[in-house]
């Protein structure tokens, strides 16, 4: 696979796909390791945490992309993460007050990185289009 250069700098894409997809493998072990195994509650303090340095990487990974970008994208992005970030605050207090008038169930974590995720790409795309 061939590497981006950008002012004489690797553009880092690879690294964080590797780093992406032993994230995401250690996300499942942990989750296996939780629905699956009768452990003690310190090994399964140490299975819910063993997820948290792999997506720390991520997001230093992230932030590090962003700060590379000229100007003009790094607005872009600041207004696609700001939409995306109000949006699912907005859900998440309006779900709690659902879960307490008994209309729904329990929150799923994955259900608000999704619901964060398509919130951002919204926002994305609707900074990007203002711009055009």
């Amino acid at each position: 696979m061939h590497e981006v250069q950008t002012s004489g700098r690797r553009s880092g894409a690879p690294l964080f796909w590797t780093v992406a997809l032993v994230a995401t493998v250690i996300d499942a072990v942990s989750k296996f390791l939780l629905e699956h195994m009768e452990v003690a509650p310190p090994v399964r303090i140490a299975a819910a945490l063993l997820p948290l340095p792999g997506n720390i990487a991520l997001m230093v990974l992230i932030l590090r992309a962003i700060r590379r970008l000229d100007e003009f994208q790094q607005r872009i992005q600041l207004e696609a993460v700001a939409f995306g970030f109000l949006a699912t605050a907005i859900a998440v207090f309006v779900y709690g007050y659902l879960q307490k008038a008994l209309a729904t169930g329990p929150l799923r974590p994955w259900l608000v990185y999704l619901f964060m995720a398509v919130t951002y790409g919204i926002g994305y795309l609707a900074a990007a289009r203002r711009y055009r």
